[in-house]
C-alpha cells in the first residue's frame, strides 16, 4: 500500500482522500494541520487513525511514503520544498508554485532528492477528457477553429479571504488558469501559445473575474473566463467546421455531448465515484515503475502554465516576477 500524508485541512481534501480509497492501494495514514484540535478533528472526519499538530511532524513520519499539498496557494511552494527535503513524494495542489522560477527549482530539488514530483490536475486524467481527445483526434466534428470555457464559483470568499489576496496566491487567474492551460497542453501535445487577457479588480486589487486568450499553434483561439463574483454556465465549448462538442464542468466532467450540424447528437457518461482516483491511480503507476516525474503531467507542463500565468499578471501590472 502506499501510504499518503495529508498536509492541511482543506475543504478539498475530503475528495481527494475518498480518491485514495477508491485506488484500491492507497492509504491515508495521517493528517497535519496548524493546530492539534483542527487535526484531530479532521482525522475524526475521515477516519485517520495518525494526525498532527504541526507539518513537521508530519514530515518526519517515515511511514508515509507521499505528502499531498492543498495548503494556501502561496505556500506551495515552501511546504513542498520541506516535504521534499525530508525524502518525500510530492503531489502539489494546483496552482503548483507562483512563479516559473519557484517551480523549476522545487523540480530540481525532487531530482536531487530522487523523490516523485507532480502538480494535482485531476481534468487530464478523466475518462471525459481521454474520449474528448480522441475524439478531436479523429476529427469527427471537422477542424477544430474555437474553444470557449467558462467557469464561475461565486459566493465563496468574502474580501478577507486569502483568495482575495494576490500575494498569497488568490485572485481567479491563480485559482483556475492551470485548468484551461494545462487541458489545452494535454490535448494537443504541448502545443506553442500565444497568451493576452484583460480582468475587473476587485477592492483587494486581486482579479475577481478575468478573460484570457490562447492561439494555440497559429490555428486555433480559445477563450477562458473565470469569475469569483458571478455564476457562469461552467462548461467547455469545442467548436469544429461539422459541428461542437459540449463538456459540463470541463475540469471535473462525467460526460460530454457532440451536437453536428446536420442536426445529429451523440451522448457519452463516464460516471464516477471520485474524479480524483483518476490522477491518483496514475500517480500509484509512477511510484511503481520508479519514477520521479510523470509522462503525462510533465514538470514542462507544469512550468509553462506558471510561466503564463505570471505573464498575464505582469501585463496587469501585479508585482509577481516570473
Amino acid at each position: 500500500m502506499i501510504r499518503y500524508g495529508i498536509l492541511s485541512t482543506a475543504s478539498i481534501i475530503g475528495r481527494f482522500i475518498a480518491g485514495i480509497r477508491e485506488s484500491q492501494d492507497g492509504e491515508v495514514y495521517a493528517i497535519a494541520s496548524r493546530t492539534l484540535d483542527k487535526a484531530k478533528a479532521a482525522a475524526k472526519q475521515f477516519g485517520i487513525e495518525h494526525y498532527y499538530g504541526n507539518y513537521e511532524e508530519l514530515y518526519n513520519d517515515e511511514n508515509i511514503d507521499i505528502v499531498y499539498i492543498p495548503t494556501v496557494n502561496g505556500f506551495h511552494y515552501r511546504d513542498c520544498k520541506n516535504a521534499l527535503l525530508h525524502h518525500k513524494h510530492v503531489i502539489v495542489e494546483k496552482p503548483f508554485t507562483l512563479t516559473s522560477k519557484e517551480a523549476l527549482e522545487l523540480f530540481e530539488l525532487a531530482r536531487k532528492q530522487n523523490c516523485f514530483l507532480m502538480e494535482a490536475q485531476k481534468c487530464v486524467f478523466l475518462p471525459t477528457t481521454l474520449k474528448l481527445k480522441e475524439l478531436l483526434n479523429q476529427g469527427i466534428i471537422g477542424d477544430l477553429k474555437y474553444i470557449e470555457l467558462k467557469a464561475g464559483f461565486p459566493g465563496r470568499f468574502d474580501y478577507s479571504h486569502w483568495m482575495y489576496d494576490l500575494s498569497m496566491g488568490g485572485g481567479s487567474l491563480y485559482g483556475s488558469a492551470t485548468y484551461t492551460i494545462e487541458l489545452m497542453q494535454f490535448l494537443f501535445d504541448q502545443p506553442y501559445f500565444e497568451i493576452d487577457g484583460s480582468c475587473l479588480k476587485c477592492p483587494t486589487g486581486s482579479d475577481e473575474i478575468c478573460n484570457f486568450q490562447l492561439k494555440i499553434n497559429q490555428r486555433i483561439l480559445v477563450s477562458s473566463t473565470i469569475a469569483m463574483n458571478v455564476a457562469l454556465k461552467n462548461e467547455a465549448v469545442f467548436y469544429g467546421e461539422k459541428g461542437y462538442i459540449v463538456i459540463p464542468n470541463y475540469w471535473k466532467s462525467s460526460q460530454l455531448d457532440i451536437y453536428f450540424h446536420n442536426g445529429q447528437t451523440e451522448h457519452f457518461d463516464f460516471p464516477y465515484q471520485s474524479e480524483f482516483v483518476y490522477e491518483i491511480n496514475h500517480i500509484h503507476n509512477c511510484l511503481k515503475q520508479d519514477l520521479i516525474t510523470s509522462p503525462i503531467m510533465t514538470p514542462a507542463k507544469t512550468i509553462e502554465a506558471c510561466h503564463l500565468v505570471v505573464t498575464l499578471y505582469q501585463q496587469w501590472k501585479g508585482n509577481h516576477n516570473g
